[in-house]
């Protein structure tokens, strides 16, 4: 489809994929009978184009390490009102939006377990991203008593100091793992090398694609060395080469050390 990728089927009242891109994206969605669109993504919606064809749509901003229940329930309040067909959309439409649509979809009692977990499959949802395939599987449906969050059509997404917040807890993570040489502490049964390694890497991916498009270039290309060396250190992490791994840990530590001295200190 024009403007829109990697798009898979859930069943017969929902479609999960990329961001729709351009106005024949938001055509074709309603072309496809698509009433409602859920963007699980940071960026904000193109609420504009939207409204032009007529379409609803619902912002639930969630991070690649997991779903909270909060979110979960909003996602629970879409299964619950929306009406037709439903777009769930992340960026790229491989991680965080499937798993959105698997909680959906369970919420609205029109997928097993395994049916939820399939659907994350074939759209291609990395195994790293443990959170996401973790809090579909133990999803719950809400409790009788539990309040469904107001739905919102933009959503308030946290600020780039908040981002970077989360991103040090991930990058404690991996110095932690780093002076275990790689492998899971015993303290910590719950942290995967390759896995923390991927979390840095997307969330100062998406830290610099959220942020200010007037940011100072310098700014800018600091935060793209950044990205690149995380790239290569979670290669590095994944093809068990810990001599690479680590130099490449100094490489991103340097990075980000000379990003904060000249632009958070």
């Amino acid at each position: 489809y024009p403007g829109l990728h990697n798009v898979n089927r859930a069943g017969t009242s929902l479609l999960v994929g990329s961001e729709p891109e351009g106005e024949e994206a938001f055509r074709k969605l309603k072309e496809l009978g698509v009433q409602t669109i859920v963007s699980v993504d940071g960026a904000q919606p193109d609420l504009a184009l939207a409204k032009k064809y007529g379409l609803r749509y619902v912002h639930i901003p969630i991070g690649y390490d997991g779903i909270s229940r909060e979110s979960a329930l909003a996602m629970a309040r879409v299964a619950k009102e929306a009406k037709g067909l439903t777009y769930v959309h992340c960026h790229h439409g491989k991680h965080r939006g499937p798993a959105a649509a698997a909680v959906i979809c369970l919420a609205a009692g029109t997928a097993t377990k395994q049916e939820a977990l399939d659907l994350m499959k074939r759209a291609g949802t990395g195994k790293d991203y443990i959170g996401l395939w973790r809090d579909v599987e133990a999803f719950k449906p809400p409790e009788k008593d539990e309040v469904l969050p107001e739905l919102t059509e933009s959503a308030k997404v946290e600020s780039l100091a908040a981002a970077m917040a989360k991103l040090d807890r991930h990058f404690d993570h991996v110095k932690l793992l780093a002076k275990s040489d790689w492998k899971t502490p015993k303290e910590h049964p719950d942290l995967v090398a390759s896995a923390e390694a991927l979390l840095v890497e997307e969330g100062l991916t998406e830290s610099l694609r959220n942020c200010d498009p007037k940011a100072d270039a310098k700014f800018t290309e600091l935060m793209s060395q950044s990205i690149k060396s995380a790239a290569e250190l979670r290669e590095a992490i994944q093809k068990n080469d810990a001599v690479k791994a680590k130099q490449l840990m100094e490489v991103v530590t340097q990075s980000c050390t000379r990003c904060h001295a000249e632009f958070r200190n």
